[in-house]
């Protein structure tokens, strides 16, 4: 073992090895990296899981959609073949109990409802304790989604405007105010008519009369760009709340801006105050290309008192769509 020539080539066997055993060490690390980069995107694409509830509803599982207030499944009746919705309560909240209490509330109104401009009604139960909604499945999409690049277009936008307040005269004459009319819930349906959906925050036209609506935390409902002033800062409220929220779809789906937005830009403040900035934010629509009588109509729509607006759906529907000339006298057009 004297002989210093085997420990020269033990040596250099060591010095050759180590980088191969690096390189290698260093493949199998990028190996697995590149396995648990690709392993949650496989992991994404759920197997779905279908459950059987009340002995009649094939419920599809993970969720399709979670609200606010309430979560989505896409379901079928086995009794009819019929594909459905179902909502459930959204859970593990501090506002559990309000969150069953406007689901039922939902439901309650629908219930009395039918008009083919308003999401149907089908079911509710109880199934292991817990309240359960079944609505028809709109195939479609929300109304805010139709278009998000290129305008509406007026006509096609009008064809809208006058069934979404066929059905809102419906309700209001039914004593129900919806109160949270906005892109996200008028949806397309698949025979290109449009359905008023989610009335989880509807109120009947009495209850909003009671003082005791203001301990009702839903008073006040914000949504970022198509605020409605009463509901967002507090005040009196009746079905002309509505009238606001559809004129600002209108608005959003002609000019592709939020109407918010485009009131602070012309105005400064979220909505106009008087007839002469109504009558700016009418210029504003006339000058991109959308008709005065329309133009003059959503500006009076959603000005900040309601005494101001229109005082009902069947006179909004008129002033946008009657043969006569437009009934908006106040909302003048800059010279």
């Amino acid at each position: 073992m004297d002989d210093p020539t085997i420990f020269v080539i033990v040596f250099a066997l060591l010095f050759t090895s180590v980088p191969v055993t690096v390189a290698i060490i260093q493949a199998i690390q990028r190996h697995k990296a590149n396995t648990s980069a690709r392993r949650p995107q496989q992991q994404q694409a759920q197997p779905e899981r279908k459950h059987r509830i009340n002995s009649r509803y094939e419920l599809k599982a993970p969720t399709f959609k979670q609200g606010g207030m309430a979560n989505i499944w896409l379901a079928r009746d086995r009794t009819s073949g019929r594909k459905c919705i179902i909502k459930t309560p959204r859970r593990g909240t501090t506002m559990d109990n309000v969150y069953l209490d406007k689901l039922r509330q939902e439901a309650a109104f629908l219930k009395r409802l039918q008009h083919p401009n308003i999401v149907t009604y089908l079911d509710d139960f109880y199934y292991k304790g817990e309240f359960h909604l079944v609505l028809e499945l709109v195939t479609g999409e929300p109304i805010m989604s139709s278009s998000p690049r290129t305008s509406a277009g007026e006509q096609k936008l009008l064809t809208w405007a006058g069934q979404a307040l066929d059905a809102l005269a419906y309700i209001h004459a039914a004593g129900i105010v919806h109160r949270d009319v906005n892109p996200k819930n008028i949806m397309l349906s698949g025979n290109g008519g449009i359905k008023l959906i989610d009335f989880g925050t509807a109120k009947s036209l009495e209850s909003m009369k009671k003082d005791t609506v203001k301990t009702d935390p839903f008073t006040q409902i914000a949504n970022k760009g198509f605020d409605i002033p009463e509901l967002f800062i507090g005040g009196e409220s009746d079905q002309r709340c509505d009238l606001c929220g559809l004129a600002q779809t209108c608005i959003y789906l002609l000019t592709l801006r939020q109407p918010n937005d485009l009131c602070t830009e012309l105005i400064r403040t979220n909505w106009p105050r008087s007839y002469t900035e109504a009558g700016k934010v009418a210029d504003y629509m006339i000058s991109a290309g959308i008709s005065a009588r329309t133009s003059r109509c959503l500006a009076q729509a959603i000005m900040f008192s309601p005494g101001s607006r229109f005082a009902s759906a069947a006179a909004m529907r008129s002033a946008l769509l009657s043969a006569n000339e437009c009934e908006v006298k106040e909302v003048g057009v800059s010279k």
